[in-house]
């Protein structure tokens, strides 16, 4: 068995706890990844244990669902949550560490590392797909953090 692993980090252009709220927000995912990447949500909580069934739209390379479950949070600063059961995705056992670190009152250092072992894809091609949907949230809280500010002015 070969384990895979994805690490995308960066300064985030938000400040710590605005990203915090945002990643720790378990069952509203889909408002860092609206459709087409994620179609629906369903997830009641955002509880250690809560398990978030998502749809992946139709558009994407591998829609379907995933069954993910919210397995660690501590101190605002991390965050850990993986697959279980069978999904869309052509891994098992994946499982995902948020980390942030505050930079400045503005900026954030985050860190996303995932593991997983690959079923019937290549190792690069999951890592290139984690990495760019792990930009694509960190890109998506800024985006929105700033139409929030201008809205607010």
């Amino acid at each position: 068995m070969i384990v895979s692993s994805a690490k995308h980090q960066r300064i985030v252009n938000v400040p710590k706890d605005y990203l915090w709220k945002r990643i720790s927000d378990f069952k509203n995912i889909g408002t860092l990844l609206p459709p087409p990447i994620i179609d629906e949500v369903k997830c009641e909580s955002n509880e250690i244990g809560s398990l978030r069934y998502l749809t992946l739209g139709e558009k994407q390379k591998y829609p379907g669902e995933i069954i993910e479950r919210l397995e660690v949070e501590y101190n605002q600063s991390f965050f850990v949550y993986s697959i279980v059961d069978t999904s869309c995705l052509p891994v098992r056992n994946y499982i995902a560490a948020i980390t942030l670190k505050e930079i400045s009152k503005k900026q954030t250092e985050a860190a996303i590392t995932s593991n997983w072992v690959d079923k019937s894809s290549s190792p690069e091609e999951m890592k290139k797909m984690f990495e760019a949907l792990y930009e694509l949230m960190f890109l998506n809280s800024e985006t929105q953090y700033i139409e929030i500010n201008n809205n607010e002015s």
